[in-house]
């Protein structure tokens, strides 16, 4: 509908040519009278009023006047500019009733032929939005076709494309708007043409939800011709309101700030002040900024308007802007605006606010059930998406607290109130994305688990696939983590697999199943610089030990030597709580092999000194191989010192060394 405005620019030439005309002679060649020539001209005057007020965005007042003047018009002359006009803002009103009623009027003025011969094809471009409004696709199709197909000029063909654009975007064939219009913008050099056509580019954008481009759009619009706008309050004030709606806001101010400029209207200023105000209110970015800019030009308006349709307001919005700025207590905007749900909400929210500043997490969550009345709009009014984002915060807030402090007990409380929302917020913090895993692992916890499953199951990231297995480990679920161990594998990255390679050994060990230990320890031929890296992880002592074993079932001597002396040094070093002197009987033997006696009497000693716990079958062991060490070195005073003490062991279990010892 933003064209006819335009239009009747384009057309002012003819109009002028009417006036010409009618001013000597009418219809039939007579000279007009002066009393008819006054009242033709008082006609065109009030049409022309009509157009201001319409430009001026009173569309109410625009309509009654017109409609009460066509009502009583007796001039045939008028009639045509009449009908057209009278459609024109019937469309504006919004309404299915006006537009219903109005493309009748336009039909039968066509069919009658009650309209001048160039106003026919802005008739028809009337027609198509009004089929538009009253859900007649069809017929709105037709009359589009109708302007294309039968004016000869380029410029009303065009016009007609842009209507027909407007269908396919009604029909939500959003591609074949596109098309269309695209087509019109790489032929055309007018100025005017280009930014009509960009102007509904742009609602096509929006409707197909594209408001990247749409924002690149409307920027370079604004920047090229935002007379567009500044020239037709009216067309301005429905570009704002989609701006608005569509979270443009900046744009709108754009447009706010030239009409602004533009204008010298006392009341307009008013309006576009007020405005203006609102847009700001709605850029709030948790900063002063844009609340100085919205209380400034709210006190313009009290100062300056006083007895103004928006003074009231604007002290309301000036006193919320006090209390979001920490100037007023919320208690006292509360019992002030006790008849303003909105301004009970913000009261409301402003505490909650505060709160959270305060770090009152656990009294916030006892309140949610009163803070969740607060609407998502007042929320977005003070920036945040919705009043659940803001319980994201305080929960991403308090999450922090726990992890930085050590309490994962505490973070399990907190996860039983969070969204899995609040979760993907906290991965995305580099700061503490691994402690809140960590935590999850240190104290199992299923439902946190399972959160975190629901939530990050479909990722790609390699660190999160092995944090759920671990998770899944530590809640007893092999099966599970073995799944997303096959997802780390598929993965395919090389740190991680590296991160990855003893948890994977400790799954499978947990599982029982030989065959897929085996096929582990092959893996890990493979690589070898896996077992290097995780050396300094506590798991590599139970790895190294039936790494050894599966290599002297592999026969591969030499590297069994060297896991078994890695064994026997990362004991020591961590100094491992010790249940059996395996390492050191091992080792004992491979010294006897090379004739390293006391070597070997060293081994087991320090096997059985080490070992806590150690098991009366394991003693009479050791004590039963230095003797026979002892002996072969011919030490004949230790070794009855090793019999003796081999007698000595109580509670063995049909041990044959014990009965070998006896017998000596």
């Amino acid at each position: 509908m933003r064209i006819f405005i335009l239009l009747f620019i384009l057309l002012n030439t003819l109009y002028a040519k009417k006036d010409f005309y009618y001013s000597f002679i009418n219809s039939s060649g007579a000279q007009i009278s002066e009393k008819r020539k006054q009242t033709i001209s008082d006609g065109f005057d009030i049409i022309e009023n009509a157009k201001l007020l319409a430009r001026d965005g009173k569309i109410d007042e625009a309509y009654s006047l017109i409609k009460d003047y066509k009502e009583k018009n007796k001039i045939n002359v008028l009639s045509s500019d009449l009908i057209i006009l009278y459609s024109e803002l019937s469309l504006k009103k919004e309404s299915k009733r006006f537009s219903l009623e109005a493309s009748k009027l336009l039909e039968n003025a066509i069919n009658t032929s009650s309209l001048n011969q160039f106003d026919l094809a802005k008739a028809y471009m009337l027609l198509v939005e009004l089929k538009l409004k009253i859900n007649k696709t069809k017929d709105a199709k037709y009359f589009a076709q109708i302007i294309i197909n039968n004016f000869e000029d380029e410029i009303t063909k065009t016009y007609g494309k842009i209507q027909l654009a407007k269908v396919y975007k009604y029909q939500r064939a959003y591609d074949r708007s596109i098309k269309i219009l695209y087509s019109i913008l790489a032929k055309t050099n007018d100025k005017l043409i280009a930014t009509i056509v960009a102007d509904e580019l742009f609602d096509v954008y929006i409707d197909n939800k594209d408001f990247e481009k749409a924002n690149n759009l409307i920027s370079n619009v604004l920047k090229s011709n935002i007379e567009y706008y500044a020239n037709d309050s009216y067309l301005a004030n429905q570009k704002i309101t989609k701006l608005i709606k569509s979270d443009m806001p900046e744009h709108a101010v754009e447009i706010l700030k030239e009409l602004l400029n533009k204008t010298s209207k006392e009341e307009s200023i008013e309006d576009f002040k007020y405005k203006l105000a609102n847009t700001y209110m709605l850029m709030y970015d948790r900063t002063n900024f844009y609340l100085e800019k919205a209380k400034e030009l709210y006190k313009d308006i009290i100062n300056d308007y006083a007895q103004g349709a928006y003074a009231k307001r604007s002290k309301m919005f000036i006193d919320e802007i006090l209390m979001r700025q920490g100037r007023v207590k919320p208690s006292v905007i509360a019992a002030k605006y006790k008849s303003s749900e909105a301004m009970q909400q913000k009261a409301l929210l402003q505490e909650l606010i505060n709160d959270k500043e305060d770090k009152k997490y656990k009294l916030i969550m006892r309140s949610k059930k009163v803070y969740n009345k607060i609407s998502n709009t007042i929320a977005k009014r003070f920036g945040y998406k919705s009043i659940e984002s803001i319980f994201d915060e305080v929960n991403i807030e308090m999450i922090k607290n726990f992890l930085n402090t050590g309490k994962c007990f505490e973070l399990n409380k907190a996860l039983k109130t969070s969204r899995n929302e609040t979760l993907e917020k906290l991965i995305e913090d580099e700061t503490i994305k691994y402690k809140f895993f960590e935590c999850l692992i240190e104290v199992p916890y299923e439902r946190g688990y399972l959160q975190v499953k629901d939530t990050f199951n479909t990722s790609r990231d390699p660190n999160i696939y092995l944090y759920l297995e671990r998770m899944a480990y530590s809640l007893g679920l092999s099966d599970e983590a073995l799944d997303y161990s096959a997802k780390v594998e598929m993965v395919d990255n090389q740190d991680v697999l590296a991160k990855e390679f003893l948890y994977r050994y400790q799954i499978l060990k947990s599982k029982g199943d030989g065959l897929s230990l085996d096929k582990f320890f092959s893996y890990a031929n493979r690589n070898i610089n896996f077992i290097e890296l995780n050396k300094n992880n506590p798991i590599i002592v139970d790895f190294y030990y039936d790494y050894y074993l599966y290599l002297l079932k592999k026969d591969d001597t030499n590297k069994a030597k060297e896991i078994l002396n890695k064994l026997y040094l990362k004991q020591k070093e961590l100094k491992a709580n010790i249940y059996s002197p395996f390492v050191e009987m091992e080792l004992s033997k491979i010294s006897k092999d090379t004739n390293q006696l006391q070597e070997s009497i060293n081994y087991l000693l320090e096997g059985k000194d080490n070992t806590r716990r150690l098991k009366p079958n394991d003693e009479v062991k050791i004590y039963y191989d230095i003797l026979k060490l002892y002996e072969a070195l011919g030490n004949k005073i230790k070794q009855d010192e090793y019999i003796i003490k081999c007698k000595d062991v109580k509670d063995t279990n049909e041990s044959l060394y014990k009965k070998m010892c006896d017998e000596m």
